[in-house]
């Protein structure tokens, strides 16, 4: 994945810094390319009688049929076409058709798919030639190959190679509506409502599972326009997902099993900090012209591997069945020790603050619940206090370094 930026051509430092935008760097990042033999063959059902329709044809519905052979209904429903650039509804650009070759300086998903279409109705032989960053040439690779044709330019891993075929075997199967319903909620966006048994925990967690494919530093969206942040993209069942955020990459410094490329592994957003960000303002063509400071939030992320999230999901539950004892639960699980010890001492806290029993039962069992929460979505458990006070002068304990917060499996 591409994490520099480069340009050949040397520019005047007044030129450069007029078309730079503001807070980012002048250089331009790399120029991503799909190349292919250009298909100059004829349209189906031409031969020697063509010559009689095109005279017989008038000029303009000739001009709109070589268009729709040329580039794809998809694409121009996506994409506006002026020339040889295609931009999205907003304005702003997505990649240029230049004969046998496509450009674009971004990395996003539905450019490059777009991109691979073109290349597919254009190419004479089924073949591509990718270039560009280590993430395009990837992502080029896959929706090409997706789409049947030879790639070069890129040489794929076992895990990317069994990708592609999980993909391929997606696309054969039947659709089976009833999946809709397991559909997993977007991300920062609304969480879909879903019917559930009385009882059962509700699905507030907005934790995402499948396979890891990809993480790490990116501009957002994959835009070369936009602010440096952070991405983790997850195979599905339902296909790949991207999910962003800047708390991303701590959490996979501070991952408490240290997950890794084709690992299954869930992610999740446990919590929000309030933040002060400037946001861009742009102009028609998508170019930054100032900033403004805007009050928002920014997620807090846990990823895991799925093992480890199905672990932590039987300890919730011993922790949060009541009718366990914390002696019975320690038993069961030495490492909920000093999460009982903190029940405990909530109950105690209780017993000061409330007269009335039932008051006292509800703060416990909210205690409970936001305790086992935290065991379940993955976060650090709380250790045990020491049992015995240290005796005087002797000295204290050495902790261990603490980056954001001490972790304990």
């Amino acid at each position: 994945m591409a994490k520099t930026f480069e340009d050949s051509k040397p520019k005047p430092a007044k030129a450069a810094k007029a078309r730079a935008p503001i807070s980012t760097p002048v250089d331009l990042p790399t120029v991503n390319l799909i190349q292919f033999t250009v298909n100059t063959a004829p349209p189906k059902g031409g031969g020697a009688k063509e010559p009689d329709k095109e005279k017989q044809a008038p000029a303009e519905p000739r001009k709109s049929h070589a268009r729709s052979t040329e580039i794809p209904d998809a694409v121009l429903e996506r994409f506006v076409k002026v020339g040889d650039h295609f931009y999205f509804p907003d304005g702003a650009e997505a990649f240029q058709h230049q004969g046998d070759r496509l450009t674009t300086r971004s990395e996003n998903a539905v450019v490059i798919q777009g991109m691979v279409a073109v290349a597919q109705a254009r190419s004479a032989d089924g073949a591509v030639t990718v270039k560009g960053s280590d993430f395009f040439r990837k992502e080029s690779w896959f929706a090409a190959s997706l789409a049947g044709l030879k790639v070069e330019g890129y040489e794929p891993s076992e895990f990317e190679r069994e990708r592609l075929a999980r993909a391929v075997a997606r696309r054969a199967a039947p659709p089976n509506p009833d999946k809709e319903q397991d559909r997993p909620p977007e991300i920062g966006g609304e969480v879909a409502k879903r019917e559930r048994a009385p009882g059962a925990r509700p699905a507030d967690s907005n934790l995402v599972t499948g396979r890891l494919v990809d993480h790490g530093v990116a501009h957002y969206r994959h835009n070369p326009k936009e602010d440096l942040s952070y991405f983790v993209r997850v195979e599905t069942a339902e296909g790949d997902r991207d999910i962003w955020g800047v708390d991303l990459e701590r959490a996979f410094r501070h991952s408490l099993s240290t997950p890794g490329i084709g690992d299954k592994v869930g992610v999740r957003a446990v919590g929000k900090d309030a933040v002060t960000v400037l946001a861009a303002e742009r102009d028609e063509q998508g170019n930054e012209i100032s900033r403004k400071s805007i009050n928002t939030h920014r997620n807090q992320w846990i990823v895991e591997r799925q093992e480890f999230l199905d672990q932590r999901a039987q300890l919730a539950a011993t922790f949060r069945d009541s009718a366990i004892t914390a002696g019975e639960g320690t038993r069961r699980h030495p490492e909920l020790a000093g999460t009982y010890d903190v029940l405990e001492l909530g109950e105690v806290v209780a017993q000061g603050q409330y007269t009335d029993k039932a008051q006292r039962q509800q703060w416990r069992d909210n205690l409970r619940e936001h305790l086992a929460r935290r065991i379940e979505y993955g976060q650090p458990m709380e250790p045990s206090p020491p049992l015995k006070t240290p005796a005087r002068g002797a000295p204290e304990p050495q902790r261990a370094p603490d980056r954001d917060h001490l972790l304990t499996r």
